[in-house]
């Protein structure tokens, strides 16, 4: 076969010219339907992301673990007081909350607390406690009513009054709960939900 150019350009087309065409054809049509399957992944993962957000179980089913003495009742004498602490090599807080929520602790007449893993359910960050709502609006394009657990690094929000549940950013699985319960005036760990990152 001959690969040079046809030398007259009323001749026909030679098979390799013919093969040649009919690659370039498809070759233009790679990126195009790259580009499309792309965009269209990234819709499909937006609305996921946006829209199918996970709720707490209303009855938490916690994993067994040993005793941990967090802190004494005194450390939340107030809304929003918080104690951060380790459970079995993982981050934690507990936070005194206005209203109880699933898998709360009540401690006293209108003295509720929770606790939460602190390790973020998208990729593992470990998350905080901010209180300052005008923060949480200008760093994580979310309007909140009260303080949210906020991850800093992919900007996910999770929010204690409602038992955790991602409410922003990429997370789309609530933090996981630890069992509380009180010793005299001791607050005890003795369990926490399964993270499904860790899973």
């Amino acid at each position: 076969m001959n690969d040079a150019p046809n030398p007259r350009p009323d001749a026909p087309p030679s098979a390799i010219d013919v093969e040649r065409r009919r690659v370039a054809r498809w070759l233009w049509r790679i990126p195009v339907l790259a580009a499309l399957a792309g965009g269209t992944w990234g819709v499909l993962r937006g609305g996921y992301v946006h829209f199918f957000k996970k709720r707490p179980d209303p009855t938490p089913a916690y994993q067994e673990g040993p005793p941990l003495e967090i802190a004494t009742i005194d450390r939340f004498e107030n809304v929003w007081d918080a104690v951060t602490f380790q459970y079995e090599g993982t981050p934690s807080v507990a936070v005194r909350i206005p209203e109880p929520i699933a898998g709360s602790l009540t401690l006293e007449e209108n003295v509720h607390v929770a606790a939460f893993s602190r390790v973020c359910t998208h990729l593992g960050c470990v998350v905080t406690l901010n209180r300052d709502a005008s923060a949480i609006a200008f760093a994580f394009n979310y309007r909140a009513e009260g303080p949210q657990l906020v991850c800093r690094c992919h900007l996910s929000v999770f929010d204690p009054e409602r038992a955790g549940r991602a409410v922003a950013g990429p997370a789309v699985d609530p933090l996981p709960r630890l069992r509380l319960r009180r010793e005299g005036d001791t607050l005890i760990a003795s369990g926490i939900e399964p993270n499904p990152l860790l899973s």
